[in-house]
């Protein structure tokens, strides 16, 4: 059941159209030019003129023009079927991923809830349930908001509310921000700054930027790595490297890495969570900024940069 399932497969009929395809127009050349002369003497019979030259060669290229429209209805068929099926895919994944992004979460939530209510602690594990129940709740509202930014029809024309943001001073408040999940995951952070220019950004939208890359560095990388963070200028660019020790990327997958719901499918991945949207509006946020984000990886295993790309045209006197 399985084999037959296979053989008429989408993609299994397309290549069988194709070939079916190449046969026929073989056939219709080769017949008209083998009965070609048949043809003509016999119209010759009937009337002299019925069976010029330029008819002849209209004939056949009638025939092959409409084989020609043939193999296009059902090339344009294919790629409308397989355009949907990745998109099918993808939702499905966006589901399944969100759900247990979800429910982590909240369960973690509740089960301390439930441990403060019915149990005795003591001032200091309270304190602690309370900073895990603040760190999920964080990543519960990181979810929503990527959800809610990619939902927009066009994430291009994302309003943003630009001021002047101190950029060295931002990246150290983002990095404090994070100082529980670097402990959990034993994990150093050595942030380097060059300068501190001032800004003009929207410091809502460049928070989920900047939160989401230290999350994917934390998440793809294993115990006790490192995550560096420099910030520097690069001719007309003030630019802030992320460069973590993690599992690293191919170049198929660095071709692919900012798209919607696109996440890298491997057995060091498998096992992560993650909805495929952080980078997808991370990149549309930047690009709003006129500025670029992008990611280079020496190869799997061997740790990613992603780079943040601000114009220095937006600077500002502080």
């Amino acid at each position: 059941m399985g084999k037959l399932r296979a053989l008429f497969h989408p993609v299994m009929v397309f290549i069988g159209v194709q070939i079916a395809w190449i046969v026929l127009m073989a056939v219709w050349i080769n017949w008209y030019l083998e009965n070609n002369l048949a043809i003509k003497e016999f119209a010759q019979k009937i009337r002299p003129d019925l069976f010029t030259a330029e008819i002849q060669w209209l004939i056949l290229f009638e025939g092959c023009f409409l084989m020609l429209l043939i193999l296009a209805g059902f090339y344009v068929i294919f790629v409308y079927w397989n355009k949907q099926n990745r998109l099918n895919q993808m939702q499905s994944n966006f589901v399944a991923s969100v759900s247990h992004e979800l429910k982590s979460p909240l369960a973690s939530i509740q089960l301390y809830l439930e441990t403060l209510k019915y149990q005795d602690v003591s001032n200091e594990e309270g304190k602690d349930f309370v900073e895990t129940m603040l760190s999920d709740t964080q990543r519960l509202s990181g979810l929503i908001d990527n959800i809610l930014q990619s939902s927009k029809a066009d994430p291009k024309s994302m309003a943003l509310q630009f001021q002047p943001v101190n950029l060295g001073d931002f990246l150290s408040d983002v990095v404090k921000g994070h100082k529980r999940q670097f402990e959990e995951k034993k994990c150093s952070v050595d942030l380097k700054l060059e300068a501190s220019p001032t800004l003009s950004l929207d410091k809502r939208a460049l928070r989920m930027v900047f939160n989401n890359l230290v999350s994917n560095a934390l998440r793809y990388s294993p115990a006790g790595s490192s995550l560096n963070i420099h910030l520097h200028k690069i001719g007309k660019y003030w630019e802030v490297d992320f460069e973590d020790r993690g599992i690293g990327f191919d170049k198929k997958d660095m071709k692919k890495i900012f798209r919607k719901f696109y996440r890298v499918q491997n057995k060091d991945t498998q096992n992560i969570e993650g909805a495929g949207l952080g980078l997808f509006i991370s990149s549309e946020i930047i690009k709003n900024h006129k500025g670029r984000l992008k990611v280079s990886s020496p190869g799997r295993g061997r740790g990613s940069i992603f780079s943040v790309l601000l114009p220095v045209s937006r600077e500002v006197e502080a």
